[in-house]
């Protein structure tokens, strides 16, 4: 649990480097796991989407800051075009964070449910947990 309290302090530091930015980041990175149901997940499967989660939760990290330095390089030009420019890159700033608490928040409850149950073997996707060909978890 306290691995999950990390991530999620790491949620929060993220929040502070969201920026403005221009688009030379690429697309938010996305995630290509899913969290497993921890009431039917051994410890290995727990294990997997911890990992799992820690590098994703860097992937998001980087992303931010790649946006932060893109800000910090285009300078203080106020215009309209990037006042707008700065407007859409905050929301997939913002997405990608979001995108990331929302997997916290699931893999936090599966670790509960871990806990509380014991566990099992073989356990299918959590349904907090969005698959990876559909995208993100739903919170």
């Amino acid at each position: 649990m306290t691995r999950t309290m990390m991530l999620a302090a790491g949620v929060l530091l993220c929040a502070g480097a969201l920026p403005i930015a221009h688009a030379n980041c690429g697309p938010a990175p996305q995630p290509a796991f899913a969290i497993p149901d921890g009431a039917h997940a051994s410890q290995d499967e727990m294990s997997a989407a911890r990992d799992n989660l820690s590098e994703y939760s860097a992937q998001v990290a980087a992303y931010a800051s790649c946006l932060d330095a893109e800000r910090a390089d285009r300078g203080r030009n106020a215009g309209t075009d990037e006042r707008r420019a700065r407007d859409e890159d905050l929301d997939r700033g913002s997405a990608a964070l979001l995108r990331l608490a929302s997997i916290v928040n699931c893999f936090s409850r599966q670790v509960q449910a871990f806990h509380a149950t014991g566990g099992g073997s073989e356990a299918g996707p959590a349904q907090c947990s969005g698959t990876p060909e559909r995208g993100s978890p739903a919170g």
